[in-house]
């Protein structure tokens, strides 16, 4: 039949674009559909006058470079999906209670400069990154689908006494500094956890890759990972539909068959889900097939963050401004358990992300100029109580008050050699991606709902024969590397089912 198909995958963000390309490449007939007129969710590009702006992606980890690739670029590779990367000269920078601290890439370069910083930390240093290889090791193993904790017990021991632990029980047991771990907290921003509840085998597998492998950024935005992705699926046989909506996923007694377009039904046994678990849950498949288990699971997850970002396009070059460092971040204290809570906040939340994509990608924008954005992780219903009328306003306000931060934190003046400027909040996110309060993070990591527990009951938690997810909202929570990850296993395992049978 012209409307039946091995997979069918529905959304095109970063995790339905990866799955679909691993089962199209495997010679499966392979449909993928999407809403939006473009592929990429959060991972595409958009412009204001002469600048071209890149939507979320600060920096890519995991994906390395064509000679030496990584995670992300050997399922690139795999593919057939070519693109352009740039790599980001050092780690970060970041502002933080008064300090002012560069880090760069590289794991002694890294651990010297701590050392430098904080007297006295190298040995708690060293001993952080020795357990993030053995997480590595651990993640890699447990990616393979076969799992054997008797064997996980004997290869893996630190990791299976510490992969529901706190960042900061490890900390502390590590007898790390206080400022050296304020310092190696950094990108606690990127998965919107404090140290107190960050599970510590996500923060160390992270902070691992950024350090040693260094991060990097497409030459065209994260837009030409998209497209990539999307022309290597063609490329392999695989459809791919823009511009249509799936309204319903059938599911009979248990097994999914297919997923209803446009009022026609199109069939498969096999679906990956690149969407929000709620929203499928209560708009896709009907009530009667829902398994009570699914319904407990979802509802007993807290959605992840949302975002308030400032795009700027400048009309003098970061060489004529003074701008040096391609990720700097921002906090007004030293205080990350705070920062963390005034995400619940419009007006008190003072963390925030600048990128300078000049740094990275010199020829990114016109001669003569250079492309900054500022990114403030909120929650989305900070915003919820904000009226259409106040709504430009205070826009305006938290954009101006951003600017300024920065302006006083780095020394560095932006706000007069703005030429265009684009502005994304919360309520931007949600009409966009479609998520609950424009959630980008997907669900939020807690001690009970980690990557060890996420990854273990994979399966085992699959109530509906044949349907998986990937993206943010499963195994390793969000960010581009997870989200291409989750899409790779999650391909890899229906094809493997399709094989057995199953």
């Amino acid at each position: 039949m012209n409307n039946a198909y091995d997979v069918i995958v529905i959304g095109a963000g970063n995790g339905g674009l990866t799955a679909a390309s691993v089962t199209a490449k495997q010679g499966l007939r392979t449909l993928l559909i999407e809403r939006h007129n473009l592929p990429g969710g959060c991972a595409t590009s958009f412009r204001r006058g002469r600048f071209e702006f890149e939507p979320s992606l600060h920096e890519l980890a995991g994906f390395g470079t064509k000679e030496q690739p990584q995670e992300v670029g050997k399922t690139f590779q795999t593919v057939g999906a070519d693109v352009t990367m740039r790599q980001t000269p050092d780690a970060f920078r970041v502002l933080i209670g008064g300090g002012d601290y560069r880090l760069p890439t590289g794991r002694e370069e890294f651990i010297a400069k701590m050392e430098e910083y904080v007297p006295g930390c190298r040995k708690s240093v060293e001993s952080f990154f020795a357990l993030a290889d053995e997480i590595a090791q651990a993640i890699g193993y447990l990616s393979s689908g076969s799992i054997d904790i008797n064997e996980m017990k004997d290869r893996f021991p630190h990791f299976m006494n510490i992969a529901n632990e706190p960042l900061q029980k490890v900390y502390d047991a590590l007898e790390m500094p206080k400022k050296a771990q304020d310092i190696m907290s950094t990108y606690w921003s990127y998965m919107a956890m404090p140290p107190s509840f960050f599970d510590f085998t996500m923060y160390a597998f992270m902070l691992e890759r950024y350090v040693d492998y260094g991060a990097s950024v497409p030459k065209d935005r994260s837009h030409e990972l998209s497209c990539s992705l999307a022309d290597s699926i063609r490329k392999n046989g695989g459809d791919v539909w823009f511009g249509t909506e799936v309204t319903k996923i059938i599911v009979e007694n248990g097994q999914a068959k297919g997923v209803v377009v446009g009022g026609k039904e199109y069939y498969s046994e096999h679906i990956i889900c690149n969407v929000n678990p709620h929203i499928v849950f209560s708009r896709m498949i009907d009530t009667a097939e829902i398994p009570v288990q699914e319904l407990k699971r979802a509802n007993a997850r807290t959605l992840g963050v949302s975002a308030f970002t400032v795009y700027l396009g400048l009309n003098k070059t970061a060489e004529e401004l003074g701008i040096e460092d391609y990720s700097t971040f921002i906090n007004g204290t030293s205080d990350i358990e705070q920062g963390f809570l005034h995400m619940d906040s419009i007006d008190q939340n003072d963390y925030q992300i600048t990128n300078c994509l000049n740094i990275a990608n010199p020829g990114c924008s016109p001669e003569g100029t250079c492309i900054v954005w500022l990114t403030q992780l909120v929650r989305g219903d900070a915003w919820a109580d904000i009226s259409p009328q106040e709504y430009k306003k205070k826009k305006n306000e938290t954009a101006a008050r951003l600017i300024t931060q920065y302006e006083n934190a780095t020394g560095i003046h932006i706000a007069d050699a703005i030429e265009e400027i684009s502005v994304s909040a919360p309520p931007t996110f949600a009409r966009y991606l479609g998520t609950p309060n424009g959630s980008i993070y997907g669900y939020q990591g807690l001690p009970w709902d980690n990557l060890l527990s996420r990854t273990i009951t994979f399966e085992q938690e699959r109530y509906i024969k044949g349907l998986r997810f990937c993206g943010g909202f499963t195994t390793r929570m969000d960010g581009y590397s997870s989200a291409y990850a989750t899409g790779a296993t999650a391909g890899r395992m229906t094809v493997k089912d399709i094989k057995e049978g199953k």
